[in-house]
């Protein structure tokens, strides 16, 4: 199972888009296996799969009362199917603020490892998880990017979104000691056709330093409707550029990983 996360520190940049999206493509779409962990308290991924309870179970359990830290789930019983043929969930909600509180004031040696060993259980079970962070490093996405070999990066033009990608790639770095497989890959989100967000585009190419994505995802308004209805973007509009964008970017993603 390839564990893919997608993380910003940046707010509305079309982080849940992306991981909502790609996890929609991959399934649907190329029928792999797809389990979906949602990492952000907002739930807004467990949303748009139609698992969203605010008293639910979900990642809070599979962190802090696995039957690996002596507690009494096991992975697969925490894992919710979807409307969805080839897409399960692991669901998220509010508890996850006090699962980053509570792991914090562990003094344990696999308090940062206990996702990753959570699910090697149903590892032969899927092809990829995708996994939605929240925009904070806290514990709760320490767990994600310690379990995962690639981080996707949207980035949209700006310089304050510029500086998160190079803080997130510093964060990484000091995570290599315990996963040394941690790499990002940047993707470009909300391009739009003017001088700017192209000097930008070919900035992140060529003069970055960092992975990028050939492929670029497009601003439209589409993407927001998408949100509001609670559907992944490839369903909600099938033949929208953007959806036409985020398959080329799966495309390339299948190619390489």
């Amino acid at each position: 199972m390839k564990i893919i996360a997608v993380m910003s520190p940046k707010g509305g940049i079309g982080k849940t888009t992306t991981a909502d999206s790609v996890a929609y493509i991959l399934g649907e779409e190329y029928g792999k296996r797809v389990l979906v962990l949602d990492g952000d308290p907002q739930g807004d991924t467990s949303k748009t799969f139609g698992a969203y309870e605010p008293e639910g179970i979900g990642l809070s359990e599979l962190l802090e009362r696995h039957v690996n830290v002596g507690g009494d789930y096991r992975t697969s019983e925490l894992i919710q199917t979807t409307r969805y043929e080839h897409i399960d969930i692991v669901p998220a909600n509010g508890y996850l603020m006090r699962t980053d509180m509570n792991l914090m004031l562990k003094q344990e040696e696999n308090q940062v490892t206990r996702l990753r060993d959570a699910l090697e259980e149903v590892s032969g079970a899927y092809d990829y998880c995708i996994c939605d962070c929240g925009r904070l490093l806290d514990m709760v996405v320490i767990n994600i990017l310690l379990s995962a070999s690639l981080v996707i990066a949207p980035v949209k033009v700006g310089g304050y979104e510029n500086e998160a990608l190079h803080n997130l790639e510093e964060q990484v770095e000091d995570m290599r000691g315990i996963n040394p497989d941690l790499r990002i890959k940047a993707i470009m989100t909300m391009r739009q056709k003017n001088k700017t967000s192209l000097e930008v585009e070919e900035w992140l190419k060529t003069s970055s330093g960092f992975d990028v994505f050939t492929t670029a995802v497009r601003r439209s308004i589409i993407a927001e409707k998408a949100s509001m209805a609670m559907k992944p973007l490839p369903e909600f509009s099938r033949r929208g550029i953007v959806s036409q964008d985020y398959r080329s970017m799966v495309e390339e993603l299948v190619r390489e990983v």
